[in-house]
């Protein structure tokens, strides 16, 4: 049987397959109580195919849900969770509606510009609820507020379920209440949020966090400027659901970027082989304290798999078979050489691992599936070999990127790249030189490196302008020289506004105070940035400590994210190399953009721009 595939494209799943003039597959609607497991028995198919159709839908759907299910309707019958008889609502059997529109729901009428056939929703009107709100002062009493705002104790309550407490009259200060409820039609009309913002209409397994991460936007953003939408608080998005980004005079810096959509082909079955050090035999007769205290490389490889493992289950969880092998490859990779004689890997579709960059090539000529370098190596640009996947960028790539950010921002500031007396810090600085003089309005830059083991602070200021915002770019790996260079820009005059910029925030940087690195809003380039405070990293991080017993660590988050979007793109049917081809990826605090090169490996390119906030927070640029 021809296998189906199924896309995340403008904003729902369209099926490539008909059957005759009739639609093979259409929309339904989940009741109240309605289990998965009771739709595949109305349509008497298995369980596991209905899951497969909606991967994104989970075993016990909220009602209003909207799934995919297989034509003919569904049959007449009770369901576990309903006496009625009637037949449940096939919603959709009309070909879909463009990507941008809506559909009308019970707090909101539609107006077509166009005939009713083929119309598109012009504008649509929203009743809003919005709030008053009061922040409680020291002194104030549940009585005191309700009598201030004519209201009862009951409506208070009702109004602000998230403080249990009201009922016992047990409030905080600073606590805000909401207080009145007010309700606002907005109307909205599709062509001129067109004209004036930048939109973004969702698409099937997209979710509020993935949404912001690709626009670098904040939740709050994203909240402020779709209040017609109040459901966005609590995550919840609606396939089509057309979402103002940015205001169109702003959306001009945003980098137009191509963007890899996951899709899942049915039946999809990914054989997968791990190779790690475990190093299992060396440590048979330790302890694990002995094991895992000051043994970076034993943590190290132990978090990247329980993340890896997180990753295979989520996506088993999506109706992916995955067969997984997991392979230990002893001490610098003394056991690859029999698990290559032993035509172990000669099924794999693709492979993670070795963690030794001497031995990737070695595993790479012997296997016909990718392999993947999960993680950095100083040698890893020595590597050849179509096959080779590098997930870490070259630091090479961390100056490019951090060159092109300031081109693209560049209003006249005085720059200054600052260095020390290694090799790799005079080949960075001549890197960026070269980059940035392309750049048509930046005539004079400053390479400034250490004279009898410092800088004094006069060689910046003699060639800083009052009025005049300046850039210094430290490139260095040495404690002292990062040191010397960032405390010449404390205490700088009042007229001299100064951006510190780092090519990378190496171990260089561990001994330095943040308030001091917030204070000169240091900036700089990585290959990893999490805002702690989406609800998906926070979901993460609760099921990784609960089935782990601890936090995970940024390797953990590395090996889920590798192994995630590693799978996830094979899922969809098409090779490795050909989804690189369709765009880039974000996953929980990693980015992936591949580029091959000819008759060569393949390269992660993926990196962020992140800022100190003077809260000692960050914030992603780029």
């Amino acid at each position: 049987m021809k296998k189906l595939q199924f896309l995340i494209l403008s904003g729902i799943l369209t099926f490539t397959i008909s059957c005759g003039q009739q639609k093979r597959f259409v929309s339904y609607k989940i009741q109240e109580g309605e289990t998965m497991e009771d739709v595949a028995k109305r349509l008497e198919i298995n369980r596991e195919d209905l899951m497969r159709l909606n991967p994104d839908v989970g075993q016990n759907p909220s009602p209003n849900t909207v799934i995919v299910i297989p034509n003919p309707k569904i049959k007449k019958g009770n369901s576990s969770a309903s006496n009625s008889s009637d037949t449940y609502a096939v919603v959709d059997e009309t070909p879909s509606e463009p990507a941008g529109t809506k559909n009308s729901e019970e707090s909101s009428t539609t107006s077509n510009s166009e005939t009713s056939e083929g119309a598109e929703v012009s504008y649509q009107t929203k009743v809003v609820t919005k709030y008053e709100t009061h922040k409680v002062k020291p002194g104030e009493t549940v009585y005191r507020i309700t009598k201030n705002y004519g209201i009862t104790k009951e409506e208070l309550i009702a109004l602000n379920p998230e403080f249990p407490g009201i009922q016992n009259n047990v409030l905080s200060i600073g606590q805000v209440l909401k207080v009145k409820a007010i309700e606002e039609t907005i109307t909205l009309d599709k062509e001129t949020v067109l004209e004036q913002y930048l939109t973004h209409t969702v698409q099937s397994k997209e979710t509020v966090f993935s949404i912001t991460r690709r626009y670098n936007i904040t939740k709050e953003d994203l909240l402020q400027l779709n209040p017609e939408y109040p459901e966005l608080k609590d995550n919840a998005l609606a396939i089509g659901q057309l979402l103002k980004i940015k205001p169109i005079e702003e959306a001009k810096t945003i980098e137009d970027i191509k963007f890899y959509r996951d899709s899942i082909q049915l039946d999809t079955e990914i054989n997968l082989a791990i190779l790690l050090p475990f190093k299992s035999q060396a440590y048979d007769t330790l302890s694990a304290k002995k094991i895992f205290t000051n043994n970076k490389l034993g943590n190290m490889v132990t978090d990247f798999y329980l993340g890896a493992s997180m990753a295979i289950d989520s996506l088993k969880k999506q109706g992916i078979n995955i067969n997984t092998q997991v392979f230990d490859t002893g001490n610098r990779g003394k056991n690859i050489e029999a698990i290559i004689d032993n035509d172990e890997l000669d099924n794999a579709d693709v492979v993670i691992g070795p963690f030794y960059s001497d031995k990737v090539t070695a595993v790479s000529k012997h296997v016909n599936a990718p392999v993947i370098f999960p993680h950095y190596s100083n040698k890893q640009h020595k590597l050849s070999g179509g096959k080779i996947i590098k997930v870490a960028p070259e630091k090479e790539d961390y100056a490019n990127y951090l060159s092109n950010y300031m081109k693209a921002n560049y209003h006249g500031e005085t720059i200054f790249l600052v260095g020390d007396s290694q090799a790799d810090s005079k080949k960075t600085i001549q890197l960026l030189h070269q980059n940035l003089k392309q750049h048509d309005s930046i005539r004079a830059i400053h390479s400034l490196y250490p004279k009898d083991g410092y800088i004094k602070k006069e060689r910046f200021t003699n060639k800083m302008k009052a009025g005049t915002k300046n850039w210094v770019v430290i490139v260095s790996n040495d404690k002292v020289a990062v040191a010397d260079a960032l405390n010449s820009m404390i205490g700088l005059p009042d007229d001299m506004e100064v951006q510190v910029f780092a090519v990378e925030k190496n171990k260089a940087y561990n001994s330095i105070d943040n308030n001091k690195l917030a204070n000169i809003n240091f900036t700089y380039v990585t290959a990893q940035y999490a805002d702690e405070a989406s609800q998906e990293i926070l979901n993460f991080n609760k099921k990784y400590q609960a089935k782990n017993n601890a936090l995970p660590s940024d390797y953990a988050i590395k090996g889920f994210d590798i192994t995630y979007d590693t799978l996830m793109r094979l899922a969809s049917g098409n090779s490795l190399s050909a989804t690189f081809k369709e765009g880039i990826s974000f996953r929980l605090e990693n980015k992936f953009d591949y580029r091959k090169k000819l008759f060569g490996t393949t390269s992660n390119r993926g990196l962020f721009i992140v800022q100190y906030n003077r809260d000692l927070s960050l914030k992603r640029l780029k």
